[in-house]
């Protein structure tokens, strides 16, 4: 009876696996029917068909694409924190004596270093401070903070040495330095040591400056309570009493700046505003493009595309007006998002070819 059941069973096993092999038989090889041409008698080891997954749509490819590159936009940030410090670069009295009898620069760190030495070892120490800081320009432009700091701090040295008045130039530029560097204990110590100058000398526009300058080393240590207080009730007064525009852009566009470290969009967006208005009024172009983008950035946070990418879109003709290379690379790779996120594949092919095209161009020396 046992013999029976086992032979049953066995019997069972064999139909069942005949009609497996008649389903596997019926059923494609390749379903996806992305195989062409396979050999059906194949008798071999492994199957006849290794099935493949169907090959990515160019779509998926460019989701990828724009996932490989997003962790890069930290690097385009810092370039245009680099660009700013450039452009409130201050030069020294004998910036133009300068230029006139050493051109060309030096075009090395040994020459130029050369040439302070030799300056220095001809007790010039006022040459040698606009020296160091022709030279620290030059290290700035190139994104060396480190070396930055080293060669204004050794013309600041050479300034003090002389008791000349280019003292005030490289003090400026090395407190830039310092919060570029991310050393905000110097940053804040230099800058409340401006205030107390310029407190001192009734010296109202240095006051309001350093005071902005404060509220942002206040902010990046997040004290943003204080950063804001510090514009809105004590620099932006002083810019309207002595009806300085120039000083109260600077101011909203720093408070805007503040609100965004904060995720405020909402409250940065209303400061912006009024900072693009008042330079327009007062054709203060010089802060426009940037304007225009950190307005079209906090747009593009709360997910409002449409505005985000008309603001973009200004932006980019502002900065495309003035060749600022770095915010227009900033702009592709976030107009292109966007365009990826509306489903708008052409277009965010387009702002991808065109931000590696500027990429390479600005970074491949450091990325190679």
């Amino acid at each position: 009876m046992i013999d029976k059941v086992r032979a049953i069973v066995a019997l069972s096993f064999v139909f069942s696996s005949f009609g497996l092999m008649a389903q596997n038989q019926d059923k494609p090889l390749d379903p996806a029917g992305y195989v062409t041409k396979y050999n059906p008698a194949f008798a071999g080891i492994g199957p006849k068909v290794y099935v493949l997954p169907p090959p990515r749509t160019k779509e998926e490819e460019l989701v990828d694409f724009y996932k490989e590159k997003k962790g890069f936009y930290d690097s385009i940030a810092r370039q245009l924190d680099f660009q700013s410090a450039v452009d409130d670069y201050k030069f020294t009295t004998n910036a133009s004596f300068l230029r006139k009898n050493y051109n060309p620069f030096p075009s090395s760190d040994q020459d130029w270093n050369a040439l302070m030495t030799k300056t220095e070892q001809s007790n010039n120490n006022a040459l040698v401070a606009g020296l160091a800081n022709e030279y620290a320009y030059s290290l700035l432009q190139k994104g060396d903070i480190n070396k930055t700091l080293a060669v204004l701090t050794r013309g600041l040295n050479a300034a003090q040495a002389s008791g000349s008045g280019e003292k005030m130039a490289l003090e400026h530029n090395l407190a830039n330095a310092y919060l570029l560097s991310g050393n905000l204990n110097e940053a804040s110590r230099m800058q409340e040591s401006f205030l107390k100058k310029a407190v001192d000398n009734r010296e109202s526009i240095d006051q309001a400056n350093t005071l902005v300058r404060i509220a942002l080393v206040q902010a990046y240590t997040k004290s943003y309570k204080a950063a804001e207080n510090t514009i809105i009730r004590k620099a932006i007064p002083i810019y309207n009493k002595t009806k300085n525009h120039a000083g109260k852009v600077f101011a909203l566009l720093s408070l805007s700046r503040i609100y965004q470290l904060q995720n405020k969009h909402t409250e940065a967006q209303w400061f912006l505003i009024q900072a693009r208005d008042l330079a327009n009024s007062r054709n203060l172009e010089k802060d426009l493009p940037e304007i225009e983008f950190m307005l079209a950035y906090s747009k593009y946070v709360q997910e409002n595309y449409k505005v985000a990418v008309a603001e973009f879109e200004k932006a980019r003709t502002l900065a495309e007006n003035e060749n600022n290379k770095v915010l227009k690379l900033a702009i592709h790779d976030k107009l292109g998002d966007i365009y990826l996120r509306l489903g708008n594949f052409k277009e965010a092919e387009k702002e991808l070819a065109s931000y590696w095209q500027l990429r390479r161009e600005l970074f491949q020396p450091s990325e190679g």
